[in-house]
């Protein structure tokens, strides 16, 4: 095991705090431009104590647990454990981004927690660990692993402003970074068929040919990342990530912490890995195998990580309890005994 600390950090939002939601509803209403507010956004899938179990059966050589809410914390969270520590908003980000209802702002400040680690690993609530994994998952030779796989960013149906945040992000990139001699530096990198799969190797050199990064694929699984790179793009780009930081809602001008993976690739500052090995995203949907898939992918642990990607396709609250309700008893399964996170 190579001798430095990895830290975890996780944001969480409690969907159903009274005192959030009335804050939510008064800033929605001050809304100027194309933005993400939806409830699915926001609602609790109750399997935050799954997280937390995960890691510590699954990944007991964890440094430490940064946990960041707005304030609000689950009653069952034991904060007295020494592994754990909880962030509110206010204590790393800076007043005039405050209060924020997107996950962009929160992301995007997280250098500023100062006790962080320089190896950290980036979580949704939606990520989770589903078997034993090693350091080296995240990080090798110092450096986090990627899939190292470009992907031309386009736009997406009206109303999915992610496709739009992509290219913002790969736009940075593009500001400093030169495409044709990274990807000549680091060929072994990008165009090794053992470290990326044929797939990715022939898409990677048809987008070799354009002059500019086109983009990247996104995982949409946790995220290794270097606290230094989070300083070195605020050091670079300070006014376009003050700007994401300013809006209170998901909005089509922002970047996210995209732009940081995206920044180690394009630097060559990562060590390469296939994307199934690193793991999976799932979305839960009504009217397909999808459920089944995500409770087979839990219960016979088939996958290092899984995202439970809850996207709004569960539209009535019948289908979206009763699809909770059957991911957590696979989760159940596989993590029934409490952690020493949990009191």
């Amino acid at each position: 095991m190579e001798n430095y600390k990895i830290d975890f950090v996780m944001i969480w939002v409690d969907g159903g705090d009274p005192e959030w939601i009335k804050s939510k509803n008064f800033h929605s209403g001050k809304k100027s431009s194309v933005t993400d507010d939806r409830d699915a956004r926001y609602r609790d899938w109750e399997n935050l104590k799954y997280w937390f179990r995960a890691v510590e059966k699954f990944a007991p050589w964890v440094n430490h647990v940064y946990f960041i809410t707005c304030g609000h914390v689950p009653e069952w969270l034991n904060l007295d454990y020494e592994k754990i520590t909880h962030i509110r908003h206010e204590d790393y980000m800076p007043e005039e981004y405050l209060p924020t209802f997107s996950s962009h702002p929160i992301e995007l400040c997280i250098n500023r927690i100062k006790e962080l680690s320089e190896h950290f690993v980036y979580f949704n609530d939606d990520m989770f660990i589903t078997r034993p994994v090693k350091p080296e998952l995240f990080f090798r030779n110092g450096k986090p692993v990627h899939s190292a796989h470009l992907h031309c960013t386009r736009p997406g149906k009206v109303g999915n402003i992610m496709p739009h945040i992509y290219l913002n992000s790969t736009e940075v990139i593009n500001s400093h970074i030169d495409m044709k001699k990274s990807l000549s530096d680091n060929k072994k990198k990008w165009f090794s068929v053992r470290k990326n799969g044929i797939k990715t190797i022939a898409e990677n050199l048809i987008c070799s040919n354009y002059q500019m990064w086109p983009g990247f694929t996104n995982e949409h699984v946790a995220v290794p990342l270097l606290k230094s790179t989070l300083d070195e793009v605020w050091r670079l780009e300070p006014d376009k990530l003050d700007r994401t930081c300013r809006h209170k809602f998901r909005d089509v001008r922002d970047v996210s912490q995209y732009t940081f993976r995206y920044w180690q690739l394009a630097s060559g500052n990562f060590e390469p890995e296939k994307a199934e090995n690193l793991g999976i995203k799932i979305e839960i949907g009504s009217n397909d195998n999808s459920l089944k898939k995500m409770c087979d992918a839990i219960e016979n642990q088939k996958y290092n990580l899984v995202c439970v990607n809850d996207d709004g396709h569960l539209q009535t609250y019948e289908d979206f309890e009763y699809a909770k309700n059957e991911i957590n008893k696979s989760f159940d399964k596989i993590l029934p005994e409490k952690s020493l996170f949990e009191r």
